[in-house]
């Protein structure tokens, strides 16, 4: 039976430092099935034994390297074969040892920053109210005295080591929550750098909306105006989707956030004609003519609905009849997207990661379009997700609930 860490199914190692070769062999007799052991024979070989491990990262199999001077010690290595090559959870340390003892041990443990918080429990036949005094002072956690009894060797061990797991990711939580508020600090940075540009493109785009005017100043008998005009309409419509995004994203940076309408989901496809007529790809569409209402984000969900055409114009722009295909439709009180394109398809190594931050497998991409459509997709209490087939292509569908 393992012993019950409760936090983790790995054994933890333990470090047990005496002299007698005996005492090893019934301590290791003790705790051998629920942990890994190792062994040292002196205070020098304990310590060597630990710096040997500080420049070690931790692997789940490894080799143990026992200090041995009998027999005994020989046999009893051949049985720790599995323990981990790394520093031990917990040391349990014998006082009385010739040339250096236990305390001594334990004071330069203690004074390095790397281990000072292993646990040591002393191992001892001394029961002097000053011996365990000067223990505790020193850095120890414990007491066992000699003869032992393994019933409370074991209970000893096991509080000792959940502490210490405890402690240990009370650490590595406090870790990750300061470098959290680092990124969260950076990106507030890149946030309002970002947000004065948009704000500038914002402006920008609005003296380029006066190529509107461009329309009076054709001459009615211009045999190309109807094409001109065209031509003026689709600009019109980047600009102005332009400008949405601009005040969105400015709007969303000071916390005041795009209001939610109650509105019909096809005129959320109104961005697809501008973009397709760039592409020039083959579009079919399967729009159901009974859609309810729903309560959204408009410049949000068209910018998921952009993004995703995008993508999958992209990835027909290599075949020879690259077709995309979109249907919108309704069922238990969701409405569903999909689009599909009959391009390569995804390989699974690839698709565990479509919707991380930042990954690409495009030169020119930054990996932020899909993680933006999961993000808002997901603020609006919905669902997205890929089918893909390799050789065959792919579907983005997403749901959002009806108002």
């Amino acid at each position: 039976m393992q012993p019950d860490n409760m936090l983790s199914s790995e054994k933890q190692t333990i470090l047990i430092v005496d002299d007698s070769p005996e005492n090893i062999k019934i301590l290791n007799q003790i705790l051998r099935d629920d942990y890994f052991i190792t062994v040292a024979t002196s205070g020098e070989s304990a310590l060597s034994h630990i710096n040997s491990r500080l420049n070690i990262e931790p692997i789940n199999i490894a080799e143990v390297k026992i200090a041995s001077k009998t027999n005994i010690i020989n046999n009893l290595s051949n049985s720790l074969s599995n323990t981990k090559q790394q520093l031990p959870d917990i040391i349990l340390l014998d006082i009385m040892m010739p040339s250096m003892d236990g305390y001594e041990v334990c004071r330069q443990i203690k004074n390095n920053p790397k281990t000072f918080d292993i646990p040591i429990i002393f191992i001892t036949a001394k029961d002097e109210v000053e011996d365990e005094e000067m223990g505790f002072k020193l850095g120890a956690v414990d007491y066992i005295t000699k003869p032992v009894s393994p019933p409370i060797v074991k209970a000893r061990v096991k509080t000792h080591l959940l502490i210490k797991k405890q402690h240990d990711l009370l650490l590595n939580s406090i870790s990750m929550l300061q470098h959290r508020a680092e990124i969260l600090q950076h990106k507030a940075e890149i946030g309002m750098l970002a947000a004065g540009l948009a704000h500038d493109i914002n402006n920008i785009l609005f003296v380029s909306m006066m190529i509107e005017n461009l329309i009076y100043l054709v001459p009615d008998d211009l045999k190309e105006k109807s094409i001109i005009i065209d031509y003026v309409k689709s600009t019109m419509e980047s600009l102005e989707m332009g400008r949405d995004i601009c005040r969105g994203f400015t709007n969303y940076l000071k916390d005041i956030g795009e209001e939610e309408t109650i509105q019909p989901f096809p005129p959320l496809l109104k961005p697809l004609d501008m973009f397709q007529r760039t592409f020039k790809v083959k579009l079919f569409r399967d729009i159901s003519s009974d859609l309810p209402y729903l309560k959204c984000k408009s410049s949000q969900i068209k910018r998921v609905i952009v993004n995703l055409f995008i993508n999958a114009c992209q990835a027909v722009e290599s075949q020879k009849n690259g077709r995309i295909t979109i249907r919108v439709w309704s069922e238990n009180a969701q409405i569903f997207f999909s689009i599909s394109d009959n391009g390569p398809g995804i390989p699974d190594h690839v698709l565990q990661h479509i919707f991380d931050e930042h990954y690409t497998t495009r030169k020119d991409g930054n990996g932020l379009g899909l993680s933006m459509a999961q993000k808002i997709i997901n603020s609006h209490k919905g669902t997205i997700y890929c089918s893909t087939v390799v050789g065959e292509g792919s579907t983005f569908t997403f749901s959002l609930p009806v108002f």
